[in-house]
C-alpha cells in the first residue's frame, strides 16, 4: 500500500467496508474532508483507506477512517500513517476524538493510542449506539 495526500475526488473512489456504507461519497464530502490533515492509502490502483483529522473547535479534532472491505496486510501502514497523524496534530489540539462501531475498530484504536469513553446511544446517521474514544492531553 502506498500512502499519498488525500485529494477530494479519493472519496468517489472508495467503497466503504459494510459498517461504513453510510458514509456519503460525494465531492462535497470531499471538499470537506480536504479541509484537515488527510491522507490515503492506495493498493493495487485502488483506493482503499482514508483517513484525518478534522478540526472541530479550536481545541478539539476528529479523527476520521474510511477502509475497503478486504485490505488484508496493510494495517501496518494505516497504523504507521495515522500514527503520524496523531503525533502531526497533537500540540494544536488538546482533545483528539472519535467513534467506533466495531470491535475491530475498537482495537485498532486502542493500539494508535486512544481510550475509551463510553457509548454515546443513537449517535450515528443510522440510529445506532457508537464508542467515544479520546486522546487527551495533559
Amino acid at each position: 500500500m502506498k500512502i499519498i495526500d488525500f485529494e477530494p475526488e479519493h472519496i468517489l473512489l472508495i467503497e466503504p467496508q459494510e459498517s461504513q456504507q453510510y458514509i456519503r461519497r460525494s465531492l462535497e464530502y470531499g471538499n470537506y474532508l480536504a479541509t484537515g490533515n488527510c491522507f490515503t492509502g492506495i493498493q493495487g490502483g485502488r483506493v482503499v483507506a482514508i483517513g484525518g483529522v478534522l478540526p472541530v473547535t479550536e481545541s478539539r479534532a476528529y479523527l476520521h477512517m474510511i477502509v475497503s472491505e478486504g485490505v488484508p496486510h496493510q494495517w501496518v501502514k494505516i497504523y504507521r500513517a495515522t500514527k503520524r497523524l496523531i503525533v502531526a496534530v497533537q500540540d494544536d489540539y488538546i482533545r483528539l476524538e472519535t467513534l467506533s462501531t466495531t470491535p475491530e475498530a475498537d482495537r485498532w484504536l486502542e493500539m494508535v493510542g486512544f481510550q475509551y469513553e463510553g457509548v454515546l446511544r443513537r449517535v450515528m446517521p443510522d440510529g445506532t449506539d457508537a464508542k467515544s474514544y479520546s486522546i487527551v492531553r495533559k
